[in-house]
């Protein structure tokens, strides 16, 4: 959306997760929640942290055992 719509509906825009403002047709600036902002912290976080990606990298091979929440709780209360 452009910056003259972005002005005229910023308190309804910011409820939304993210959105970008144009000018001329070309994105000047982008709007991120700060949930969305939060969740991106996160990730970056996680994928710096050695152990977590080789997990994930083992869970995308298929090399990883999963287990159903229903067998968890059913071992974890032996």
């Amino acid at each position: 959306m452009n910056v003259t719509e972005a002005q005229a509906k910023l308190n309804k825009l910011i409820d939304q997760d993210s959105f970008a403002i144009s000018r001329h047709g070309k994105v000047v600036g982008v709007y991120l929640s700060r949930d969305r902002i939060e969740a991106l912290i996160e990730t970056m976080e996680l994928l710096g942290d050695p152990e977590f990606t080789r997990a994930l990298k083992e869970y995308k091979t298929g090399k990883m055992k999963v287990y159903d929440a229903a067998e968890l709780d059913k071992h974890m209360s032996k």
